[in-house]
């Protein structure tokens, strides 16, 4: 066992999964890969393990937040130093992985963000998500006093001291978890470090996180329901003389 697991979330992604398990391999990294196929009803998993990934598939599509749950649960309980979240869509960049890797052992980080606006890209980004992207960015700095470019990057990386707190349903509510993750993490006091990635425009099949019509609307009144209950349950808990740790 290696000390990095790289995580992979996927749900109905069998025309990328070749490619993106084949580029990660190619690399020849110091690092495991599982998927976590979130009740997919193509071929998914058969691509993933014929590729020579680990699998663990949940019966049904149960969103998002609980792949990455499943994710963090399994790497607790194979006791992984690092985790890396890779998106299963082909839009992450492969070659960032050495640096994602590099910038988590570093020793005053805890969480490291893959932020496709530190440098120009090759991703194209739509309006309504460039306003929900502006927006977030605003909430965080106004909730915590901390910049990040990127709130809505999957591209992340964790040690185990951080991703172990979120193995608990209590602590890990999330429907998605984009800002109000973020903004959780920072005012339990850990270090988020933001480093240059490049991303992609998907190459096959649709994005699980719809762009257009009311949707862009509910999920941004979702976040902020969300970030919400994270401000006050921390206010709750150091009146208390509680310890976010």
């Amino acid at each position: 066992m290696n000390d990095f697991l790289i995580i992979i979330p996927a749900f109905n992604e069998e025309e990328n999964m070749v490619s993106v398990i084949g580029t990660l391999s190619r690399l020849n990294k110091p690092f495991d890969i599982v998927i976590i196929d979130d009740g997919s009803t193509d071929l998914t998993a058969q691509k993933a393990n014929e590729c020579g990934a680990d699998v663990i598939r949940h019966p049904t599509n149960l969103g998002y937040s609980a792949a990455i749950q499943t994710g963090f649960k399994y790497a607790k309980k194979k006791s992984y130093p690092y985790v890396i979240f890779f998106d299963g869509d082909g839009q992450h960049d492969s070659s960032n992985i050495s640096d994602m890797m590099e910038a988590i052992q570093l020793e005053n980080v805890d969480v490291v963000i893959g932020s496709r606006f530190l440098q120009k890209g090759n991703m194209k980004i739509g309006f309504s998500k460039k306003v929900a992207i502006n927006f977030f960015q605003h909430i965080i700095h106004l909730t915590t006093n901390k910049c990040i470019t990127d709130p809505t990057s999957g591209f992340k990386a964790y040690k185990a001291k951080v991703y172990e707190k979120f193995t608990k349903s209590s602590e890990f509510f999330y429907d998605l978890p984009d800002s109000n993750f973020i903004i959780d993490i920072l005012l339990r006091d850990l270090n988020i470090l933001e480093i240059p990635v490049n991303m992609f425009n998907r190459q096959y099949g649709k994005s699980k996180i719809h762009t257009t019509g009311l949707k862009p609307v509910i999920y941004m009144a979702q976040t902020l329901l969300s970030i919400l209950i994270v401000v006050i349950k921390k206010k709750k808990i150091v009146r208390i003389g509680g310890d976010l740790n």
